[in-house]
């Protein structure tokens, strides 16, 4: 059983009994002799389900104790332990929250089946509550609510376009009547393009459907295909049951579809009919079923090259770009990026119960100065950085944010791997590296090189596995065979985009 049932008696007797008789059901067990051992026990961070407690104990009796526990914890079940001849006592801890109650001298039996009985109500409600939490964090997310804490609302001049197409955006959905428009949101990786696709999504009619997002970049074809349009039983090798695929998910919704420029040939066509004619089959299906989901796409590439290379289908192009947001980067952003640094401070320490005191004059001029290759997700990832580390009182000074040296200004290049040959690669020299033979100090060498320049990859393309791939000139299998011999997750570099 994952929860523990805490049983409290002052009599050592009985807790033995009732300590033996519950682990022999399979329970995990735990005895105090008094109320302030338990609360002791139970502040300890063991996980309780049911408490089993005598009402009659030196101190704090079980009524306090029930009270003070259920303060602590709302869903916790407690059963209350009477003497002979006390049902007025106990009808007071039912009405008081109890489970349940046993008379003295009980029925061993009894008492199993009614810790039984607390603890799945308990496990219910605990399922209930973590349900609950999750649909919140959805509604959440639906909403905007989410996309609100992380997106700055910029008054930089760069930024007048998105502000204002946002803005249009929404008026139009309130006014009802016509379709809303397909989206296609560009800009550099980091730059927050999901941010705003969720934004979009959240001001729009569609708000309280389904979000559902996904990124082309991560599937093979066939994988892709199967995700967005689904698959019948027995359509491939492998597909052993049906499977709904994501437009059918996001019916009534939005289907958001990050990297679309990596989509292949094959894949666009089969996405063509469906925004043109409504209707969708799965994979290996003889039906079409109606569609009715709207799409919001982004991408880092020039789709408009991509066309001209044979690579992306320009008819696919102006069915997704009803409506065109182009985010521009965060060192064309000048206006307003101290304050978005200090807004995501202020919230990034007050998440750690951290005093924040703003920043100093050092601080703001060396992040006007700096290049911020990474966009907006390398200003998180720096914000995030400090506050962990963070320990001192006073305003955050430029050391505290350990920007690369000599990376600012306009002719600062993107922080680059520090790998072999590299003055801070700990495999530099053999002193460096320690004693060891030719061949220990060699694969020493190429582990850190293989793995920082993997590393430096993913985050000069946000997580893009096809675009480092490319970069690397090596296979995008290969490449993926390397993150995992390294443990490397291509989406952890893709948290802001």
């Amino acid at each position: 059983m994952k929860y523990r049932v805490l049983v409290v008696d002052d009599e050592e007797t009985i807790r033995k009994v009732l300590c033996s008789k519950l682990e022999r059901e399979g329970f995990k067990v735990m005895a105090c002799s008094n109320a302030t051992e338990a609360e002791k026990a139970f502040q300890s961070g063991i996980e309780v389900g049911v408490v089993v407690t005598d009402l009659k104990m030196p101190g704090k009796d079980g009524f306090e104790l029930m009270q003070s526990l259920r303060k602590e914890q709302s869903s916790l079940r407690t059963i209350v332990i009477t003497g002979h001849g006390e049902k007025d006592i106990a009808i007071q801890a039912l009405k008081n929250g109890a489970a349940d109650y046993l008379e003295k001298p009980f029925d061993m039996e009894e008492l199993a089946h009614s810790v039984k009985r607390a603890m799945r109500e308990y496990e219910l409600e605990t399922e209930r509550e973590g349900e609950l939490h999750r649909l919140q964090a959805r509604v959440a997310r639906v909403e905007g609510k989410e996309e609100d804490q992380l997106w700055f609302v910029s008054k930089s001049s760069s930024m007048e376009k998105v502000n204002e197409w946002l803005n249009v955006l929404q008026r139009e959905s309130m006014r009802g009547g016509a379709e809303e428009p397909s989206v296609l949101i560009t800009g550099e990786s980091g730059t927050g393009k999901e941010g705003i696709a969720r934004m979009v999504h959240a001001g729009s009619r569609r708000g309280k459907g389904p979000w559902v997002a996904v990124n082309c970049a991560n599937f093979t074809e066939q994988l892709l295909e199967s995700e967005l349009f689904g698959h019948e039983k027995g359509a491939f090798t492998g597909a052993q049951s049906m499977k709904r695929g994501l437009f059918e998910i996001a019916q009534g919704g939005t289907l958001f579809l990050d990297e679309i420029g990596e989509m292949e040939p094959k894949l666009q066509a089969r996405l063509l009919r469906v925004l043109q004619e409504k209707v969708c089959r799965r994979v290996g299906g003889l039906k079409d079923f109606e569609v009715d989901v709207r799409i919001i796409s982004a991408t880092n590439q020039s789709l408009k090259s991509r066309i001209e290379s044979g690579d992306f289908r320009e008819d696919l192009y102006h069915r997704l770009s009803g409506v065109v947001i182009e985010i521009p980067p965060l060192r064309e952003r000048n206006d307003d990026v101290v304050s978005m640094a200090e807004e995501f401070l202020k919230r990034a320490f007050e998440n750690r119960g951290k005093p924040f005191e703003g920043l100093g004059v050092d601080a703001k001029t060396a992040i006007k100065a700096y290049h911020w290759p990474g966009n907006v997700r390398e200003l998180l990832n720096v914000v995030e950085r400090t506050a962990l580390i963070w320990k001192g009182r006073g305003p955050v000074g430029a050391g505290h944010l350990a920007l690369p040296e000599g990376s600012a200004g306009e002719h600062a290049k993107p922080i680059e791997f520090e790998g072999f040959g590299s003055e801070k690669s700990p495999y530099t020299t053999p002193q460096a590296a320690g004693a060891g033979g030719y061949m220990e100090l060699k694969k020493k060498w190429c582990d850190a090189f293989e793995k920082e320049y993997l590393i430096a990859a993913l985050g000069r393309h946000g997580g893009n596995v096809s675009a480092a791939a490319r970069e690397a000139k090596i296979d995008r299998s290969n490449f993926l065979r390397l993150l995992r011999r390294h443990q490397l997750r291509a989406q952890e570099f893709r948290k802001a985009a």
